[in-house]
Parts: structure tokens; sequence; C-alpha cells
């Protein structure tokens, strides 16, 4: 500690305290109240500049103030960047938070062919439940989900709008059920209608209207729409990776 004060020449060169030696004739440090008051001016400035209205009956106190001083600052986070790698883990496992904050097992979209390090390709791959012990944890059978191609679906949980799913189960594309009317004149429900060429329907011949058994396609019958083994929204390709370690 650093001399503040009047401290009598009995203390150490240092300037620290001493309880002197009776067999050596060196008196005890006496301090001068001029010492004591200096010291607590400095605690009860830490204390009042971390916001805190001082309580002499609470000693933690001067420790809540530095606390809150140093989460105050705005350089912060900056100067446990500027210390290096092991001090930035030191201090956000002092924090509470983890190194990543991507929980283990989130398929996220990734924009790449190569997935980040640390990270798998969702496409249905197998891993070693050894080497990413936690993966395994959201994925026991060690085997990725394929999400190539796919997307995903919130899972209806009891909601009713996708009932009798699992959670992780695959679902086929599908078309809802609908009808498509074809304006007649003169015509009555069950009556038949021939149709011609310039419609942009192929039938399979004499149609009936609602109420008849024949068949008919809308393939080519609107003009601009993209023909395609599926039906599909607008979309962009991108990978699904998940991290594994």
């Amino acid at each position: 500690m650093q001399k503040i004060g009047n401290i009598t020449n009995t203390a150490t060169a240092a300037g620290e305290f001493t309880d002197g030696s009776v067999a050596s004739g060196i008196s005890p440090t006496i301090l001068d109240a001029g010492w004591f008051n200096t010291v607590q001016r400095e605690l009860i400035n830490i204390v009042q500049t971390g916001g805190l209205t001082l309580d002499p009956t609470n000693d933690a106190q001067v420790l809540a103030a530095i606390q809150a001083l140093f989460l105050q600052k705005a350089n912060n986070l900056s100067e446990i960047k500027a210390a290096g790698a092991v001090a930035q883990a030191a201090a956000l496992t002092n924090l509470g938070i983890s190194a990543n904050l991507i929980p283990i097992g989130i398929p996220l979209p990734w924009p790449l062919a190569t997935p980040p390090t640390g990270w798998l390709i969702c496409n249905g791959a197998s891993f070693s439940t050894t080497i990413y012990p936690n993966l395994a944890i959201t994925f026991p059978t060690g085997i990725l989900p394929d999400l190539r191609g796919e997307f995903i679906r919130g899972w209806d949980n009891g909601r009713g709008l996708d009932s009798g799913r699992a959670l992780m189960s695959v679902q086929s594309h599908a078309l809802q059920v609908h009808d498509h009317y074809i304006e007649t004149k003169g015509a009555s429900a069950g009556s038949v209608v021939t149709l011609a060429d310039d419609t942009g329907i192929t039938s399979n011949g004499d149609i009936a209207l609602p109420g008849g058994g024949a068949g008919w396609s809308t393939a080519g019958f609107l003009p601009g729409v993209n023909a395609a083994t599926e039906t599909r929204p607008v979309n962009i390709a991108f990978n699904f990776i998940v991290r594994a370690a």
C-alpha cells in the first residue's frame, strides 16, 4: 500500500503497517485520523459513484458498486475482446454465458456448401455419438435429419392444423381438396357438355357439370403457370446445418 497521510516511521519501507516488535524495541504503526478519513472518503466515493445510497449497516456495498461500475462501462466488452481468447472464455463463463449462444442441435440456414468448423450439414448422414455426445442428446439415433430440399414445419402439438404428426416425422406433398367450376350457358347440373379445343382445358371427351362423373385435367389451363412435379411457394435454397460441438 502506498503511504497516505501521516504514517509514523515505524511503518515498513513499503509503507505497510507493522505490529512492531517488543524484543527489537519497534513500536507498532500508529495512524492518524487523516489516513483513515482518506480511505473512508475513497470507499464512500466508490459506493456513491456506483449508484448506491450509503448504508453504514451494509458491508457489501463497495463490492456491489464495483460490479455495477464494471457493467456500466461503455468499453468493458471491448476490453474483454482485447484481452484475448482465453480471457474472453473466462469472462463469458463468469457471466454465465456460453461461448456459443446457439444451442447444439438447432438447424440453421447456411449460404455455403461447406459448413463452418464445429457444424454439420443436415443431410441424413450418421455422426459419432462419442465425438459429439451433446448432439446425440438431440438426435439419439446418431443420424442427422435430411433437410435437403425440405421445408421445416412447426409441430402441431395438439393445435389441430396438422394433427397426427410426431416430432421429426416426414410429410409428403399434398394439394388441398377443392373444386374447379366451368361456366356454361343453358346447361343444368348433371348434363353433359362438349368442350371446344380452344378452352385451354384438356378433357377425356365430354364432361359432366357438377353432379356427373366424367373427369378432366387443368394441365395448361392457366397461362404463365409453372408446371412441376410438386406444389411450392417462391423460395431460395440454403444449406441447413446444425451445431455439433
